[in-house]
């Protein structure tokens, strides 16, 4: 999940008592490696980020995400590169501790990179993993915990399962098939999907900057246009002729979903613009086009993934990715808007600037766009008042929208 957005998230994938932890049955001797390379690669001797590294180690994940915080705030840089640290600094405490309370500490700051992070953390850590343990560690957190929490969760899941088997996504994907909500798979599902698109361009959401950090813009957070190199093991699909680069060749990336079952198409086409904006430059109306050849149930995935992978190419600049919206099948212009309340309501699940956004985009998408608001606000808010009070905020012809989608739960 990274290109974005502050919302109204706020604390831990699953309730769990830092008393009783739980265990990823990991070998001892890896974990202190593990967390060195986490903190080594990332701080790469910069003394503010190295600093950020010590609060964590010392006072805990929460304090070291705060710092984090403070640290983006005067420091454009560090600001640029807050998911991919938040995601390096989850990483890092998992692996030290090695439990999954880590969770329960993190925050969606940066696009709730902590729980991504702390997800990779874990299976770095060489857990073995089945169906029953995986199952449990995105547990429900209670009626007094906002429904992001767990989404962000299953998402991390998918991303540490790639993590885990080093990206290759057929190993990964039955452990999400196996989760007991449609919508707890197809988080999971889009985890691996992104994990493997980010890696078929040539990069790992392990690495701290460049093109895996771009990508996860489009997840929720801030900047996911740049294309550049990394790891290059995608799995399945990274097997073949690569480029001089270490990339797939642009008709793989074209291809990346083309061997998939029908049940996975729609994630995996959620996640296809990001190889798509590679091979077409960024090209809206080419990428478009791009999605129109996806199975019929997976157009409208792919269409909301481009305009969330988009606007993070576009940091965050709405008119642009309206009209690059569009720039493809009128029928689907409306799907594609919606990836823009994605973008902006993953960002730290702070509902605001999706709303801001709603109020820019076209009548003919307003109605779709505050029913969305609705769905994310419900996820963001425990209580069902609190949501519907939000509502409100709205422009009013649209009030009674979103209130329809604070009506829509689906955990």
């Amino acid at each position: 999940m990274m290109l974005i957005v502050p919302l109204l998230l706020a604390a831990a994938c699953q309730r769990v008592d830092r008393e009783t932890p739980v265990p990823l049955a990991a070998k001892a001797d890896s974990a202190p490696a593990t967390a060195a390379a986490a903190w080594t690669r990332v701080a790469n001797g910069d003394p503010s980020i190295d600093s950020l590294f010590v609060i964590t180690r010392d006072r805990g994940i929460r304090e070291g995400l705060d710092s984090l915080d403070a640290l983006a705030a005067r420091d454009p840089a560090a600001d640029g590169r807050g998911h991919e640290l938040a995601h390096a600094l989850g990483r890092f405490a998992a692996a030290s501790r090695g439990d999954i309370s880590i969770l329960g500490e993190c925050t969606p700051v940066f696009q709730s990179g902590c729980y991504h992070g702390a997800l990779e953390g874990l299976f770095m850590r060489g857990a073995t993993v089945d169906r029953a343990s995986v199952g449990r560690i995105c547990a429900p957190g209670g009626a007094d915990k906002p429904g992001y929490e767990r989404l962000e969760c299953w998402h991390g899941l998918g991303h540490g399962l790639m993590v885990r088997f080093d990206g290759d996504h057929r190993q990964a994907l039955p452990l999400c098939d196996a989760l007991q909500t449609p919508r707890g798979r197809r988080e999971c599902q889009d985890g691996i999907y992104m994990e493997r698109a980010i890696r078929a361009i040539g990069a790992s959401s392990t690495d701290a900057e460049g093109p895996a950090a771009q990508a996860h813009a489009g997840h929720g957070g801030g900047g996911h246009g740049e294309h550049g190199a990394g790891a290059e093991h995608g799995g399945h699909a990274a097997s073949g002729p690569k480029t001089h680069s270490g990339k797939l060749s642009h008709t793989e990336l074209g291809r990346l979903c083309a061997a998939e079952d029908a049940r996975h198409q729609p994630s995996c086409w959620a996640y296809q613009p990001i190889a798509l904006l590679l091979v077409h430059n960024d090209q809206p109306r080419a990428v478009l086009r791009g999605c129109d050849a996806a199975p019929t149930a997976a157009v409208r995935d792919c269409y909301q993934g481009f305009g969330k992978q988009y606007l993070g190419a576009m940091r965050g600049q709405v008119p642009p990715m309206i009209a690059a919206c569009q720039a493809g099948n009128h029928a689907y212009t409306a799907d594609c808007l919606m990836g823009g309340v994605e973008y902006f309501t993953d960002i730290e699940w702070n509902i605001e600037p999706g709303i801001t956004f709603c109020a820019q985009v076209p009548v003919a998408a307003k109605d779709r766009c505050y029913t969305m608001i609705g769905e994310r606000l419900a996820l963001a808010h425990p209580a069902r008042r609190e949501a519907e009070a939000a509502c409100h905020r709205v422009e009013a012809p649209y009030v009674q929208a979103c209130l329809a989608g604070t009506r829509t739960r689906d955990m």
